[in-house]
């Protein structure tokens, strides 16, 4: 589930439920008395489901529809065999938002194979790009090139 998904789900029940508390002091300012409370909740429970669906609705027709982020996979090769995950995910991330690491292991030994690949937004993948190729990390210099390019330049 997306984050705004989530965000969306806890806005609606929040409002449900305060509609749902405040419904029957609305109506008894309104002298609708003759429901009871038990009703005068259910309503405001569904009042309040109605107006979180109606700005849920109004939040994604609102949202811009071109907002999905470029990613960009790069090869990283001639890591060191100790190079952790978060290791390099510190490292990538000084250049843009990094979205997952996989660094390669032998099927059999289980033993790091020296390279690797991270997903970054495209923006941050350029200046990674530019930045960290032929750079020292770990006692290493890294390789890194866009993954996609079979070449490796």
């Amino acid at each position: 589930m997306s984050l705004n998904f989530i965000k969306l789900l806890i806005i609606s029940i929040i409002l449900s439920a305060i509609l749902g508390f405040i419904g029957p002091q609305v109506f008894e300012l309104l002298n609708f008395e003759t429901t009871s409370t038990a009703t005068q909740f259910a309503y405001g429970i569904a009042s309040g489901a109605f107006f979180a669906s109606l700005l849920t609705g109004l939040f994604l027709l609102l949202k811009p529809f071109n907002t999905s982020i470029q990613k960009k996979t790069l090869f990283v090769g001639n890591l060191a065999f100790k190079a952790s995950e978060r290791e390099l995910r510190t490292l990538f991330s000084q250049y843009g938002e990094v979205f997952s690491i996989r660094l390669m292991t032998d099927r059999v030994t289980r033993k790091p194979r020296g390279y690797g690949f991270v997903e970054m937004d495209s923006k941050g993948a350029k200046k990674a790009l530019a930045q960290l190729n032929e750079e020292e990390f770990m006692g290493r210099d890294l390789r890194v090139s866009p993954a996609n390019d079979p070449s490796g330049q």
